[in-house]
């Protein structure tokens, strides 16, 4: 008996699990899903194969299937982040190796292109992780055995700088990340972001991190940071204030919040819109504000711009919660333990709904 016990654990401390992420680790959805947690899983003793995805490559889609068989054969699991894998590949992935993880933080089936095939992807894997309650409901509809992780940060490299939470550090910095800031977020709080230059002058500066400029002109004072993989860090952790604009729609209801996370990981005190998880992820006045209104929106700004303790209490919350919740710590053992029930459940009962007791 003893020694059957003994296999069984040796079989989970060799646990070997082949990453399919949609795309390298530049894009943030893989870098956060995926690649951040290779390392954290190595030392815990988790073995771990990355295929870079072939993108727009077509030599690289051309040689995709020869560099996915060994991976197949050579791991306990698959886990397909966000990929659309064809029909006839999946068929063929699950003859070999039926134990496969799906994992998405986006609502990809809002996309009428690929609903179905996005549906068929969530019929046919053992497991699925969704990034929120959102798009766990819908991925229900299609497979019982659902988990709920959310995107995190690792709170070892996203940090609070002393330097920039100085009280007589010199101005006061407003800042927003992200790949477009010209698709529409930050057109709803353009008045606020007027009113703020009009009412503070250069005491405010608002900075974007980006991967290109912003198109719509302010009053208020604006630099932009091209977004670079090894800077973006050092750029967010110069904001005293980090903000989150968004309208209520469908697909921004599934989206994962990263932003935020990051905002509040480095000590920025944070104002978003209340959609989606942002209600989860922010505690009302106490690690963050959300606004609805534009009254709301500078009530709130002209407060944390006006009180430095506020900011700093905010900012300091904001990190507690984001190093409880949405950290790479917290969340790891939740990840650890789903791919050790994954490497040894039977796959006629995760099938059949019985993946979790």
């Amino acid at each position: 008996m003893l020694i059957k016990v003994y296999l069984k654990l040796k079989v989970i401390d060799m646990i070997k699990v082949g990453f399919l992420p949609l795309y390298n680790a530049q894009k943030p959805s893989s870098r956060y899903r995926v690649f951040q947690f290779l390392k954290p899983l190595s030392e815990a003793g988790i073995q771990s194969k990355t295929l870079d995805a072939p993108e727009r490559n077509p030599l690289n889609r051309l040689l995709y299937l020869p560099r996915l068989l060994p991976v197949i054969n050579n791991s306990d699991i698959l886990f397909i982040q966000k990929r659309m894998l064809p029909k006839t590949i999946m068929h063929t992935i699950e003859k070999i190796n039926p134990r496969i993880i799906f994992d998405f933080d986006d609502a990809i089936f809002l996309h009428d292109q690929i609903r179905e095939h996005v549906n068929v992807m969530l019929k046919s894997v053992s497991i699925v992780i969704a990034g929120n309650e959102y798009l766990a409901n819908y991925a229900r509809n299609y497979n019982q055995n659902v988990v709920i992780l959310p995107t995190v940060v690792d709170t070892n490299y996203y940090y609070p700088s002393p330097i920039n939470r100085d009280r007589n550090k010199s101005g006061i910095v407003v800042g927003w990340i992200g790949m477009d800031p010209s698709r529409g977020d930050l057109e709803q709080v353009k008045t606020v972001l007027n009113w703020l230059g009009q009412k503070f002058n250069d005491k405010v500066v608002f900075h974007i991190i980006a991967d290109r400029p912003l198109d719509i002109q302010f009053d208020l004072r604006v630099e932009f940071i091209p977004w670079r993989l090894e800077s973006a860090r050092f750029a967010l952790q110069r904001f005293d204030i980090g903000l989150m604009p968004l309208d209520d729609t469908p697909w921004n209801r599934g989206k994962c919040r990263l932003k935020l996370i990051q905002y509040m990981a480095v000590g920025a005190a944070t104002v978003a819109s209340p959609v989606g998880v942002n209600k989860e992820i922010i505690m009302e006045g106490q690690s963050g504000y959300l606004a609805t209104t534009i009254e709301d929106w500078r009530e709130k700004l002209a407060r944390l711009i006006e009180d430095f303790d506020l900011r700093i209490q905010m900012g300091q919350q904001g990190r507690k919660r984001v190093e409880q919740l949405f950290s790479v710590k917290a969340i790891l053992p939740r990840l650890i333990e789903v791919l050790k029930r994954a490497s040894i459940s039977n796959i006629h009962d995760e099938k059949q709904g019985r993946f979790f007791r």
